[in-house]
């Protein structure tokens, strides 16, 4: 266990930004599903050489026959396009997926395309980790260019890695909140020489290496940071594979082939990626030709567009949970009864036929298949089970029909699922209320403890269970509104407090492994979020693209690199 003192150092540091974020999303309409906090996965022990040119292809990528091309251009369905390209603070996943191909990072995702595969040398060729797992020493690549044709070398690591929290930066702005991701439990960080960066940590981290390829950890040109200041947001310049030739705040972005990029120029020339918000014209634009690839296409849609002979769909690993959160601090969900009782209600199997057309599977806990710790005893308790739903409905003692609303986004599935969910609940002696909401208002109304029940996603983006799990942490704002868990039940969120806070910092696998049983039990007992499915998430794309690594896709993060148009 962590001691008391580090523990708390950790959650006030948590607060403070979660509070910045929390600010951010009441105002801001299309910041999607809580991306700020989600990065982290297991560490690796020491630095790995990336792939060697001519390797075999990524597990799950699309493959041609015939070697790689150069040329073409890749028009880009995005779910939306936000404001600001500022990697601290943005909304909208096509600025993420604009970030994870402008930028690059100390190290990336494996090469293998398994998600969950140890994270691999970036911009750091290597790095040393000490006994005690707090002190990582990185030797920095010789020969980077910036896309302004600035070097890289340790000060601009340095300099991009503390601008989100040095108020004295001419680039920082109030409210860059995503650094938390890898600055919450930092204890200092340095560039003894031009070409090493040594980053001490408070306490030692199992997800750390994977904390540094979160967008928020692009780094960035000390030139174009002295250049533009605050306006990096609309000018950001980085030393990844392409490079920004134009951006239209809130509509689209176009993006170049970097000729100078440090592993090759990439295959693709250019790459639009184009904001969609509206599911009806994005699945125009793709079936008249005007879209070929979309990350973010309507369920509903899959099955014809897989009949086509012009497009491809791929779906990957069940990484993307989708969940009820119960809120606690509201009857009649602070109800324990009420909250199995809407636990064993839901015929899951439907939900995933009938609203993602087969895309996913069923679920167990919070921590997915395919990730480090995950214990399958759950699926057990995602079964619809009717008597056992009505018998809980009885026990609460509240007079039926139980009333409730659901709220949910008026967007994407989520009504066509609400209005399932709704359909199993009031089978079972429930009245509900569907609270369609906007984007903003959603969050605003969640996060502030004012619905019963509601309905959400967490992506993975980058493999940890405590990517996903850290909701439940006390000072998150999920713990605080979504289901209200650090208010309405104390105990129960020290508990589980403590359990995060042991699990991220655990190095041993096998005690890890427990920990993270143990919170998945945990969350099972009290049920404060009742898991509806796994989701498959597919990437359609015209039937020339080739080589997507899938395994980033299915959570959002689209590295386009290595891809190309035969």
């Amino acid at each position: 266990m962590t001691d008391a003192k580090t523990l708390e150092k950790y959650l006030n540091y948590v607060r403070e930004a979660t509070l910045s974020r929390r600010n951010f999303m009441r105002n801001t309409a299309g910041l999607a599903t809580m991306a700020a906090l989600a990065a982290c996965a297991p560490a690796a022990p020491a630095g790995q050489a990336p792939a060697a040119a001519g390797a075999t292809p990524a597990a799950g990528a699309t493959v041609a026959a015939g070697a790689p091309k150069t040329g073409g251009t890749l028009v880009f369905a995005a779910e939306s396009i936000g404001e600001s390209l500022e990697p601290g603070l943005w909304n909208g996943f096509g600025i993420s997926n604009v970030i994870d191909n402008v930028g690059a990072y100390l190290t990336r995702p494996n090469s293998s395309g398994q998600w969950t595969d140890p994270a691999e040398a970036s911009l750091a060729e290597s790095w040393t980790i000490s006994e005690d797992g707090k002190t990582y020493t990185f030797k920095i690549r010789k020969g980077v260019k910036f896309h302004d044709g600035a070097d890289l070398d340790a000060d601009a690591i340095v300099r991009s890695l503390t601008r989100q929290v040095n108020k004295d930066d001419a680039s920082f702005v109030d409210g860059l909140y995503m650094h938390v991701n890898y600055t919450f439990n930092r204890k200092s960080i340095t560039a003894p020489d031009k070409e090493t960066v040594v980053i001490e940590l408070e306490r030692p981290d199992a997800a750390y290496l994977y904390r540094l390829f979160h967008p928020s950890a692009i780094i960035i040109s000390p030139k174009a940071l002295d250049e533009y200041k605050k306006e990096i947001n609309t000018n950001l310049i980085s030393c990844g594979p392409f490079k920004i030739d134009k951006f239209t705040p809130g509509a689209e972005v176009t993006l170049v082939a970097f000729d100078d990029f440090w592993e090759g120029r990439p295959y693709i020339d250019k790459i639009v990626v184009r904001g969609y918000p509206d599911e009806g014209a994005m699945l125009a634009a793709i079936e008249a030709g005007e879209v070929n690839f979309a990350p973010y296409p309507p369920a509903s849609a899959v099955q014809r567009l897989k009949e086509s002979q012009e497009m491809k769909v791929m779906a990957g690993p069940p990484l993307i949970n989708l969940f009820l959160g119960c809120c606690t601090l509201n009857e009649p969900t602070n109800n324990h009864d009420v909250r199995l009782a809407i636990n064993y209600a839901i015929n899951r199997d439907n939900v995933i036929k009938a609203v993602l057309y087969g895309l996913g599977e069923l679920p167990a806990s919070f921590v997915g298949p395919t990730e480090f710790g995950f214990d399958p005893a759950g699926r057990d308790i995602s079964k619809q089970d009717i008597a056992k739903a009505k018998d809980h409905v009885a026990k609460s003692g509240l007079p039926t029909p139980i009333k409730f609303s659901l709220t949910y986004e008026n967007n994407r599935f989520w009504p066509q699922m609400a209005e399932l969910v709704k359909s199993d609940l009031e089978a079972v002696g429930f009245a509900v209320t569907l609270d369609a909401q906007d984007s903003g208002s959603y969050w605003g109304k969640v996060n502030d403890g004012k619905s019963q029940l509601n309905m959400n996603q967490r992506s993975l983006w980058v493999p940890d269970p405590d990517n996903k799990v850290t909701l439940l942490e006390s000072h998150n704002a999920s713990a605080q509104g979504e289901t209200g868990i650090a208010k309405a039940m104390p105990e129960y969120s020290k508990k589980m407090d403590e359990l995060l806070a042991a699990g991220v910092s655990e190095l041993d696998k096998t005690k890890r492994a427990e920990i993270y049983k143990q919170i998945q039990e945990l969350i099972l007992e009290e049920m404060p979020y009742v898991m509806l499915a796994y989701y498959t998430k597919p990437v359609i794309m015209a039937a020339n693209i080739n080589d997507l690594p899938i395994g980033g896709a299915s959570t959002e993060r689209i590295f386009l690199q290595k891809v190309w148009m035969s």
